[in-house]
């Protein structure tokens, strides 16, 4: 497995006093790069600090340190409406209503 050095400027969700979680602003192949590009950009204006992680290549993707993040209630409603239409268009189709039809009844 492949890997090499990556810099990581990290900032925070929470601009204004740094409670929030801290995550990856940029992730860069120089050190130089991530200190330019993070100046200024962490809490109250001051510059993300910057880390030197490992980068790993596997099948032909680079995989980076970094948080996912998690959904809001607000996205998780709006994936399971999606989710939820997305069945019903599929349901029509199956039905044998043409992709005009599916348009008109999603359009409303």
């Amino acid at each position: 497995m492949e890997t090499r050095p990556v810099y990581v400027a990290w900032t925070n969700s929470d601009l204004t006093e740094g409670r929030g979680r801290s995550y990856p602003l940029c992730i860069c192949e120089s050190e130089s790069t991530a200190i330019r590009l993070g100046a200024g950009k962490s809490v109250q204006g001051s510059n993300a600090y910057v880390t030197e992680e490992i980068a790993i290549c596997h099948e032909s993707k680079w995989y980076v340190p970094g948080m996912i993040q998690r959904p809001s209630k607000g996205d998780a409603a709006k994936d399971e409406m999606s989710a939820s239409k997305n069945a019903v268009v599929e349901k029509a189709r199956l039905a044998g209503l043409t992709e005009d039809d599916i348009s008109i009844l999603v359009k409303g």
